[in-house]
C-alpha cells in the first residue's frame, strides 16, 4: 500500500469512527431535540484534524460532513435540521483547529498545550452552538445549553484520549500489559457498581478507579478510564437506572447532572495524570543523562559496568561465552598537554565514532573514564574478536589528523574472557587491564589477550596472544 493510500485509509477510518460514535451516542443517550447527552464524535473529529496533514484535511472534512449528516438523519431529525447540525459540527472542529494555532502539533502532555486546547474547545463549542441554533431556528436556552455542554464534553473526553494514545509511547506500552487490562477492568467494575444501582451513593467509586489507573498506567490509562466511565454512566442513565435517573425526573436534568459529574471527573483526574506523566518522563530523561557520557554519547562507567554484571550473570547461568576489550589511547595526556583539551575532546569523539563503526555491531561500548573505553562481547571469546579490534587499532593509526593536531593517534587494546571464578565486573576488568598493559609494555599500538586462560572456555584451539602493526 502506498503512502497516499495509507493516508486516505486513515481519513476513511476517522470518518467511519465519527459515524459510529455519533450513532452510538444518539442511540444510547439521545435526548430532546435529537441531541445526545454526550457527542464523542466531536472529539474524534478534532483529533483527526490535529493528526492529519494539510493535503488530506479537505477529504477529512468532507468525510466527516457526510457521516455527520447520515448520523443526524438516522437520529430522526429532518433534512434541514440535519444539515444545520452538520454545518455546526464541521464548524466547531475548524474553529478548534484554528484556535490551537501553529503549535497545534505540540504533544498534549504539556500543560500549555492542554490549556490551549481547553480554550480552543470552549471557543469551538460557543461557535458551534450559535451556528446550530441559527440554522435549526431553535434559540431556546435549553437547546443552547444542551448543545454546548454536549459537544464540549465530547471534545474534552475523546480528543485527549486519542492524542495521548498516539503521542504517549510509554503509555501505549503499558496499556498492552495484563496489569493495564486488570486496572481498566477495575475501572469498568467500579463504574457499574456506581451507576447500576440506587441503594448506595457510590458515585465516588469511578474517581477512585481513575486515580488508581493514573498511578498504575499513566495519562493514557486515565483518558481511557474516563471514556469507560462515560460509556457506562451514559448507558445506565439512558436505561433509566442508577442514581442519576432516580434523582431527577426530567431527561434534561439528568443530562445536565451527568455532564457536570463528568466535568468534575475530568478536572480532578486528568491534570494530575498529565503532571505525573511529565514527572516520570523528566525522571527518565535525567536517568538517561546520568547514564550517558556527555562528550562521547556512550554509556557511562556505572551503566556499562552494570551491563557487564548482567552479561556475566547470563554467561554463568547459560554456560555461554563472554569477553571484553579495554581500549586506551596511547600517550593521550601528552596530546592534551601539547594541543589542548579542546583538540583532545575532538580526538575522543572521533575515536568513539570509529569504535561505533567497527565494533558497535559486535558488542556494547562504554567509556570507563578519561581515554579508556570498554567493549562487551556476548556469545564469543576474546580470540574471536581479536581481528575486529585489531582493525580498529590499524584504522586509528592510519588516520590522517588535522595539521594543528598530532600526527598519529594509536590505541592499545587488552582483551579478556569470562571465567566462572569471576564474581564481580572488577575481576574481569583486571584481567583485561593486565592484557592492556602487556600491549603497552610490548611497545603500544597493539592488541593483547589475557594470558590466563578462562577455565570455563570450552574451545581448546590455541589463541593468538598479541597483534601489532
Amino acid at each position: 500500500m502506498t503512502t497516499r493510500a495509507r493516508a486516505l485509509a486513515q481519513v476513511a477510518t476517522f470518518s467511519l469512527l465519527y459515524f459510529a460514535c455519533a450513532v452510538a451516542a444518539l442511540f444510547v443517550t439521545g435526548g430532546e431535540d435529537g441531541i445526545a447527552a454526550i457527542w464523542p464524535a466531536s472529539g474524534v473529529y478534532i483529533a483527526a484534524l490535529l493528526l492529519t496533514g494539510p493535503t488530506l484535511r479537505g477529504p477529512l472534512v468532507a468525510g466527516v460532513a457526510a457521516t455527520s449528516l447520515a448520523a443526524n438523519l438516522w437520529g430522526g431529525v429532518g433534512w434541514l435540521v440535519a444539515v444545520g447540525y452538520t454545518v455546526a459540527n464541521i464548524l466547531e472542529g475548524l474553529v478548534v483547529w484554528r484556535v490551537m494555532g501553529a503549535r497545534r502539533a505540540t504533544p498534549f502532555l504539556t500543560p500549555a498545550t492542554l490549556l490551549r486546547f481547553l480554550v480552543a474547545i470552549l471557543v469551538g463549542a460557543i461557535a458551534s452552538t450559535a451556528m446550530a441554533a441559527l440554522l435549526s431556528l431553535n434559540p431556546s436556552p435549553t437547546f443552547l445549553s444542551s448543545w454546548a455542554t454536549t459537544v464540549l464534553l465530547g471534545m474534552a473526553t475523546v480528543t485527549p484520549t486519542i492524542m495521548f494514545l498516539v503521542q504517549d509511547r510509554r503509555g501505549r506500552r503499558r496499556l498492552t500489559s495484563p496489569r493495564a487490562f486488570a486496572v481498566l477492568a477495575l475501572v469498568a467494575g467500579l463504574s457499574v457498581a456506581a451507576f447500576a444501582q440506587t441503594d448506595y451513593p457510590l458515585l465516588f467509586l469511578p474517581m477512585a478507579g481513575l486515580a488508581f489507573a493514573t498511578f498504575a498506567i499513566g495519562v493514557s490509562g486515565t483518558a481511557l478510564g474516563i471514556v469507560i466511565v462515560t460509556a457506562v454512566g451514559s448507558l445506565y442513565t439512558a436505561m433509566g437506572e442508577g442514581p442519576v435517573s432516580s434523582a431527577f425526573a426530567s431527561i434534561t436534568s439528568q443530562v445536565l447532572y451527568f455532564q457536570a459529574y463528568l466535568v468534575c471527573l475530568i478536572a480532578s483526574t486528568l491534570p494530575l495524570a498529565v503532571l505525573l506523566t511529565r514527572l516520570g518522563e523528566e525522571a527518565e530523561r535525567n536517568l538517561e543523562l546520568a547514564e550517558t557520557d556527555a562528550l562521547t554519547g556512550l554509556a557511562t562507567r556505572r551503566k556499562i559496568l552494570a551491563r557487564l554484571d548482567q552479561a556475566m550473570q547470563r554467561a554463568r547461568e547459560e554456560a555461554g561465552a563472554l569477553s571484553i576489550a579495554m581500549i586506551d589511547l596511547d600517550h593521550f595526556k601528552r596530546i592534551n598537554d601539547r594541543f589542548g583539551h579542546e583538540r583532545g575532546d575532538e580526538i575522543l569523539r572521533t575515536i568513539t565514532a570509529m569504535m561505533r563503526d567497527r565494533l558497535g555491531a559486535h558488542g556494547e561500548i562504554g567509556r570507563l573514564g578519561g581515554e579508556e573505553f570498554i567493549v562487551i562481547f556476548e556469545g564469543v571469546w576474546a580470540h574471536e574478536r581479536l581481528e575486529v579490534c585489531d582493525r580498529l587499532r590499524r584504522a586509528a593509526a592510519e588516520r590522517q589528523w588535522p595539521a594543528d593536531g598530532p600526527d598519529t593517534v594509536t590505541l592499545s587494546i587488552g582483551l579478556a574472557d569470562f571465567s566462572d571464578r569471576y564474581t564481580l565486573p572488577g575481576e574481569m576488568l583486571r584481567a583485561a587491564d593486565t592484557a592492556l598493559y602487556r600491549a603497552k609494555d610490548g611497545g603500544r599500538n597493539r592488541c593483547a589477550i589475557d594470558a590466563t586462560r578462562a577455565p570455563a572456555s570450552p574451545d581448546p584451539r590455541p589463541r593468538p596472544r598479541l597483534a601489532s602493526g
